[in-house]
């Protein structure tokens, strides 16, 4: 709220979220205003007066949708500038090399992986305590493996294999079974970067873009496009030119069309529009 000579202004929370939203929100109540001056000019000439008047609140208005309009198109520059640096800025997956290696804070975990897919693996053994022998007695063995798509989205977006704690009471099989999953997937771990399926490439790109180093299986290396900031370069000198030109040719109409208000009580035409 904004309090004038003659008038309270009230704003409901003007904001620029930039790239999303701009918000603004202006309402005026009169507070006082000497009208005595108006009414010796008489009914007919103050219609005139006031319809003069909404013709400038109008000139007013075209002006800020003008300038809304430019934002438009500034707000979306600013998108494209934002997706080319989450593009730019994403992180190189981390990987094994399509080496088997034990894995962190898990004792009888191992894993092995590289910039497209990962597989871990973990045999744990389940115990009881026999009161007889006073000791702990194996009564099983369980095993889990999974295969996830390695994706600089996140870990475990998606999962494409795996079981959870199958259970053996012979080691003997249970390293068996497990070897067998490990030589089922092994055609997932002869490149560094092997060639993503068509319907999990969504998983490797960023703003609609391949990240780099990646290709789809059965598509050539896809050629370099122009690039997003030759491209908002462009666009930017384009906005700027057309945008600004117009919200000065705005102001500059009103500015020229713009019609005097009478003299009230001895005060200027700033204090009465204050």
């Amino acid at each position: 709220m904004e309090e004038n000579k003659n008038y309270t202004s009230y704003r409901y929370g003007d904001r620029l979220t930039p790239g999303k939203e701009l918000k603004i929100e202006h309402s005026v109540s009169l507070s006082h205003a000497d009208i005595s001056l108006l009414i010796a000019m008489g009914a007919s000439s103050v219609e005139a007066m006031r319809l003069n008047s909404i013709d400038g609140e109008q000139r007013a208005f075209d002006i800020v949708v003008a300038a809304a309009n430019q934002w438009e198109q500034q707000a979306a520059l600013t998108q494209t500038y934002e997706r080319a640096l989450e593009y730019l800025n994403t992180r190189e997956v981390k990987h094994t090399g399509n080496q088997w290696k034990k894995k962190e804070g898990y004792r009888d975990g191992e894993g092995i992986s590289n910039r497209v897919y990962k597989m871990s693996c973990r045999v744990w053994e389940d115990t009881k305590y026999d009161r007889k022998t006073d000791q702990h007695v194996t009564v099983a063995w369980y095993v889990s493996w999974d295969v996830y798509l390695n994706s600089p989205k996140g870990e475990y977006i998606k999962q494409i294999a795996g079981q959870r704690n199958k259970r053996y009471t012979d080691k003997a099989a249970a390293m068996k079974y497990l070897e067998g999953r490990k030589k089922a997937y092994s055609h997932l771990f002869t490149e560094i970067s092997p060639p993503i399926p068509k319907e999990y490439e969504n998983f490797f790109m960023v703003s609609g873009v391949l990240l780099p180093g990646y290709i789809v299986e059965g598509e050539e290396p896809r050629q370099k496009k122009q690039t997003v900031v030759e491209l908002s370069t462009e666009k930017s000198a384009a906005v700027t030119k057309e945008g600004r030109n117009s919200v000065l040719e705005k102001l500059s109409a009103a500015n020229d069309t713009s019609v005097e208000s009478p003299k009230i009580s001895g005060r200027k035409k700033e204090d009465i529009s204050r």
